[in-house]
């Protein structure tokens, strides 16, 4: 068997790298704030436990509650960032296989256990995010009470196709000849 030479990467030129960071410096921060602080109310919701402070729950954080903004951050915000790097990295990975960069697609006829859990837990997953989502806007105590009953709905599936397309850019900046 003939081995194959490794494709030579090239250098991407530096206005697509300037245009990559400058939309990652605009999109990471308001959306993923934006993002975080929503889901963050949605698992304050639906786990009480969750509302237990920073400086209550980590050992040695004390000096948290001097800090007037940083008091107020909870163990849900802790798990709303880990959600919302982990949805983003697994929408990354769900398009990169369904663009044929990625081994699971070809585990349907060769491994499909395997291919089936990879589905379940990215499926879960990204389900579950939208579910805290809705449940953040759809709870009566935050002030969206007077507004109809399809709103949250809308807003959730904005929020679910705002991390998609995020995800697209990324993977289309690291993998651009797979488009």
């Amino acid at each position: 068997m003939i081995a194959m030479p490794k494709p030579i990467k090239k250098k991407k030129p530096a206005g697509e790298v300037v245009k990559f960071y400058l939309v990652n410096a605009i999109v990471i921060p308001s959306f993923g704030t934006l993002g975080i602080s929503i889901a963050a109310q949605g698992i304050r919701e639906l786990l009480p436990i969750m509302r237990t402070r920073l400086h209550r729950a980590v050992p040695g954080a004390e000096f948290l509650r001097d800090y007037q903004s940083i008091e107020n951050l909870d163990l849900s915000h802790v798990a709303s960032c880990l959600l919302f790097l982990a949805v983003t990295v697994i929408w990354i990975r769900v398009i990169s296989e369904f663009k044929g960069v990625g081994p699971v697609m070809g585990y349907r006829k060769t491994r499909p256990f395997a291919f089936g859990f990879y589905a379940i837990v990215a499926s879960t997953i990204l389900i579950a995010d939208a579910f805290v989502f809705f449940i953040a806007l759809a709870a009566r105590n935050n002030g969206w009470s007077d507004a109809p009953a399809y709103v949250p709905v809308v807003c959730t599936c904005m929020y679910a196709a705002g991390i998609a397309a995020f995800a697209a850019f990324h993977q289309s900046y690291y993998h651009p000849d797979h488009v």
